[in-house]
């Protein structure tokens, strides 16, 4: 029983010892740990990039290397931070050397921007990137036109009055001039309607024709307007006119008038009358191939409302008096 009671006691007191000496070794470790921190050492850490300065008619084509290898001078405890998340440095685009074709940026040449980015008692020592490769390109912008992928299928006996409207009609992109080079046009998304016969009025997304992220289009929607209206048919009487006869030339015309026939919108229909059409007969055709035995007519003027003509005959006879 006695001898039990030794040995217990023995083993407390060895376990006093090691925890006496477990916690002289931490608290050893962390001085140590402590002074190792307070002295200044060498050390390196990978940075962020941030470009900045791009100049004005440039652009990046290609995005660039994201990260920056620093040797760094400090004390431990400066340099713990840099280890232990990544930092961020800018470096201006300002200072590209161009070297044949090519863009390059030295970061060894900015060490002193850098210096002035990290705080504390930290210095940068060397960059180990000895060049960085920018892609850059020339930026230029140039006007294209809006091509409107609409397609109307009307209501029995309505049209459009005039031309769809396109607003705006045109667009400004801009990006590298190897890009925008073979680009004269711009689409929009495609849309069908059906049985219309009310006004269109429709916006719609722009595509862009280049699938490089640095071609930017000055707007991305468009609106599509257009004015409906009923139509009907009207018709007029008109007098043959032969213009460029020659001087000693008669021509006489088989027949004398011709019928026009024309299509225009209910709501316009009287604002038409006959000086808003003006058809002629060219006797240049005839001096052009003699053989010939009949005139085409030409139609030199008609009003914006007509939305269609027909003309009857669709050629004349004549008769050359000289």
């Amino acid at each position: 029983m006695n001898s039990t009671s030794k040995i217990s006691a023995k083993a407390l007191k060895d376990n006093r010892k090691i925890k006496v000496f477990l916690v002289f070794l931490v608290l050893t470790t962390i001085m140590w740990f402590l002074i190792a921190l307070s002295k200044m050492h060498t050390s390196t850490a990978v940075f962020k990039i941030i470009y900045t300065n791009l100049p004005k008619d440039k652009l990046l084509q290609n995005k660039p290397s994201s990260e920056l290898l620093l040797t760094l001078k400090g004390t431990g405890f400066s340099l713990l931070k840099f280890k232990i998340r990544k930092q961020k440095v800018t470096l201006s685009l300002g200072n590209v050397v161009k070297k044949g074709t090519a863009y390059y940026l030295l970061p060894n040449n900015q060490i002193s921007e850098l210096n002035a980015q990290i705080k504390g008692e930290t210095e940068v020592v060397k960059v180990l990137s000895d060049s960085i490769f920018i892609d850059l390109g020339n930026n230029i912008s140039k006007k294209i036109r809006v091509i409107p992928k609409v397609e109307i299928q009307f209501k029995l006996g309505y049209n459009l009055t005039e031309e769809l409207k396109i607003i705006p009609d045109s667009v400004l992109i801009s990006g590298p001039k190897k890009n925008l080079d073979s680009i004269i046009e711009i689409s929009t998304n495609a849309i069908k309607l059906e049985d219309v016969f009310e006004h269109v009025n429709v916006e719609l997304n722009l595509i862009n024709p280049s699938k490089n992220k640095n071609v930017i289009i000055s707007t991305k929607q468009v609106k599509i307007n257009g004015e409906v209206d009923k139509f009907t048919e009207g018709k007029f009487i008109l007098p043959v006119s032969i213009i460029n006869i020659p001087k000693g030339v008669r021509v006489s015309p088989f027949p004398k008038e011709i019928d026009v026939f024309y299509q225009a919108g209910l709501s316009n229909f009287t604002k038409i009358s006959k000086k808003d059409i003006v058809i002629v007969f060219d006797y240049q055709q005839y001096e052009n191939d003699t053989l010939i035995k009949f005139l085409r007519p030409i139609v030199k003027q008609k009003s914006n409302y007509i939305s269609s003509l027909k003309i009857n005959p669709t050629q004349i006879e004549f008769l050359i008096q000289k």
